[in-house]
């Protein structure tokens, strides 16, 4: 299901990291994500995939989601093998004890997950096992990130989940009740808002103890079918009659605090320096700087809102792609880079390896 993509780095591109990861989802390894963005191809499948870098698809002009618009690979004068490019530091890690909670709502908007798992148990009177948690996986890198979170939000456990990655994860009754007034208090604005307050309707219904009657039960089923990526095969198969509940309406409500862009920023955005041929000055180049987002176009009034923020025109900067239902917010222009992108997060600093 992992496609056959042409993984490179750019040439003449310096970006944050200059690595890409890939990883076919599994509802017990990642909480099946189902709420993260995701893009369909020609070829009809649904990929996932955490990117700790920026890349482009060889000989193509379009961007992925998560990923920055670069161009045709031939247009880049300077070569840079990716193993020299994942070989050097091009960032440091910047976090803190405790971050500004504002910064984990704008974070969990771009990579969290909120799970409702169900599994078969013959020890429970239902003879299901329903286990609800919250958790933000990404590459080990940034686990002094997930740290501050947790140190932040007093609860949850930040441990290895695979070579290469780590999560944060709270799963008992008492720790979700503070996750779940975190984002009551403190609101998701994007998409993934109707995933928590699905999600926030299972959590009551298991607080009351109602997963263990068979009523109760079917009721989490019902609030289950959208959330996430819905009911597996198996919950399908023994649950054939159940009638799902609505997804919640989403509303885009605008963005309430500015360290919401600058955790969102250090989920899903990239920064980027490209050197490109040129005919306007003596060197026959120039260096560009790119500051870009890429979101499933459901998403595009959130991108229309960072523009605006930045006081920017979002006609210029906003390009849709019917074809890949996607919507990429692309600041390219070298003044509004430095005197409006660059400012704002010296204030409103990102955190992580993508500082």
């Amino acid at each position: 299901m992992v496609p056959n993509y042409t993984r490179k780095a750019i040439s003449g591109q310096i970006n944050y990291l200059g690595k890409v990861t890939s990883h076919k989802m599994k509802e017990t390894e990642m909480g099946y994500r189902g709420s993260k963005s995701k893009f369909v191809t020609q070829t009809n499948f649904v990929k996932e995939q955490r990117v700790d870098g920026s890349y482009c698809m060889a000989k193509s002009n379009y961007m992925r989601l998560r990923c920055t618009l670069m161009g045709f690979e031939r247009n880049y004068q300077v070569k840079i093998p990716t193993k020299q490019l994942n070989n050097r530091n091009f960032s440091t890690l910047s976090t803190q004890n405790t971050i500004n909670p504002w910064f984990i709502s704008g974070f969990s908007d771009a990579e969290a997950s909120f799970i409702v798992s169900m599994y078969r148990d013959e020890r429970s009177k239902t003879g299901w096992r329903v286990t609800p948690n919250f958790s933000i996986h990404i590459h080990k890198k940034d686990i002094a990130l997930l740290e501050s979170i947790r140190n932040t939000l007093g609860v949850g456990k930040v441990r290895k989940n695979s070579s290469s990655t780590v999560v944060f994860r709270a799963d008992n009754i008492q720790d979700l009740q503070v996750i779940v007034d975190h984002f009551t208090k403190y609101p998701l604005i994007g998409f993934k808002v109707s995933d928590f307050l699905l999600f926030k309707e299972c959590y009551d219904l298991i607080k009351q103890k109602q997963h263990l009657t068979p009523e109760g039960l079917e009721k989490i089923v019902a609030l289950k079918c959208n959330l996430n990526k819905g009911l597996t095969d198996v919950l399908m198969e023994a649950f054939p009659n159940i009638v799902a509940v609505a997804r919640p309406h989403y509303k885009f409500n605008g963005i309430r605090n500015p360290n919401w862009i600058s955790g969102f920023v250090a989920g899903d955005s990239t920064f980027c320096v490209t050197i490109e041929k040129s005919s306007e000055n003596k060197v026959g180049h120039r260096v560009r700087l790119i500051f870009g987002t890429c979101l499933h176009i459901r998403d595009r009034e959130l991108l229309i809102a960072i523009a605006n923020y930045f006081k920017l025109v979002e006609d210029k900067y906003i390009y849709d792609s019917a074809t890949r239902k996607t919507s990429l917010l692309q600041i390219k222009n070298n003044s509004d880079i430095i005197n409006k992108i660059i400012p704002f997060f010296n204030k409103y600093p990102i955190l992580g390896v993508k500082s």
